[in-house]
C-alpha cells in the first residue's frame, strides 16, 4: 500500500470532509432548512417574549397597556437584531461557537425581561 502524494486531491478530500462534519448545519437537514429552522426559532422566541409581556401588562388599560406592549415589541426587535448580529459576526469564525453565543444572549434578555 502506498501513501498519497502530499497535497493530493484525496488528503484534501478527508480534510474538507472532517470540516464538513464537525459543522453543526451539516447535520441531520438540508442546507437549505436551515433558514427556515432560523426563522421558527425566532418565531417561538417572539412569541414567548409577547406573551410574558402580555401576561404583566395584563392589570394595565387603555393607553398604557399598548404603550407598554410597545416598548416590550421594541425590546424583542433588539434583542433579535442582536443575537443575530452576534451570530453573523461569529459565523466565519465558528459557526458552533457564534449559535451557543447567539443562544446565549437571547436567554439572558429573556431572563431579564421586565425583571
Amino acid at each position: 500500500m502506498t501513501l498519497p502524494p502530499s497535497g493530493s486531491s484525496e488528503e484534501l478530500d478527508s480534510v474538507a470532509f472532517a470540516a464538513k462534519a464537525i459543522s453543526p448545519l451539516g447535520i441531520c437537514l438540508p442546507a437549505a432548512w436551515w433558514p427556515t429552522v432560523g426563522g421558527a426559532a425566532s418565531l417561538i422566541f417572539a412569541v414567548f417574549w409577547m406573551m410574558e409581556s402580555w401576561e404583566k401588562a395584563g392589570p394595565l388599560r387603555g393607553p398604557k397597556k399598548v404603550n407598554y406592549l410597545t416598548q416590550d415589541l421594541a425590546g424583542l426587535l433588539v434583542v433579535l437584531v442582536c443575537s443575530y448580529a452576534i451570530y453573523q459576526f461569529w459565523k466565519p469564525r465558528s459557526e458552533t461557537l457564534g449559535i451557543v453565543l447567539a443562544l446565549a444572549a437571547a436567554a439572558a434578555a429573556m431572563t431579564l425581561h421586565r425583571m
